[in-house]
């Protein structure tokens, strides 16, 4: 059997969404619908996915290229579609300096989270130095932080964690996250 980046050629496109998570529901949802736009013609991006845990999907997604296949099964049968949206997969565990440098990239405007609903939460551990820190909100924070340092316009955020008022919580934590690491204003 052949793999799926033997048979699909990836098209070429600029890095603009940093996705934190490479599991099932974004890879489902939300890149379904930016590859639905990439096809018709009303976007052209690809999405840079974010490991957000120390053991994950990031190596299995990067062997094939960043391809899956997609499959909508319902009433009416079964659509299979292979989507090509994703460019990498970055472990920050295994090269952090390549995670932060997703800030540094202007045409990055907007990151997608889905960590689960424990993710969005505070860790005193977490500290400024750590490359990188555990938790998603303090990952989040360095990102953040290197972006500022940089000079480039901030990001949209659209985290999709299962708990209720999950940006309030996500900026919350981050802040705090800046005011005890003394990020400055």
């Amino acid at each position: 059997m052949k793999r799926i980046d033997e048979i699909k050629t990836k098209p070429s496109r600029t890095e603009r969404i940093i996705q934190f998570g490479e599991g099932g529901f974004l890879r489902g949802f939300a890149d379904w619908m930016l590859q639905k736009l990439n096809d018709g013609g009303r976007y052209s991006g690809s999405v840079a996915v974010v490991q957000p845990i120390e053991q994950g999907l990031g190596d299995r997604l990067n062997q094939q290229n960043g391809l899956y296949t997609h499959i909508i099964r319902g009433v009416e049968g079964v659509e299979t579609q292979v989507i090509d949206v994703i460019s990498r997969c970055i472990n920050p565990y295994e090269d952090y300096n390549a995670y932060l440098a997703l800030a540094d990239n202007p045409d990055m405007r907007v990151i997608v989270s889905n960590t689960t609903e424990a993710g969005i939460a505070y860790s005193e551990q977490d500290k400024p130095d750590d490359t990188p820190p555990k938790s998603f909100p303090a990952k989040l924070t360095a990102l953040l932080h290197r972006r500022f340092t940089k000079g480039l316009d901030g990001f949209i955020l659209l985290p999709c964690e299962l708990i209720d008022k999950n940006g309030e919580k996500l900026q919350e934590i981050v802040l705090k996250y800046a005011e005890d690491w003394k990020l400055g204003e």
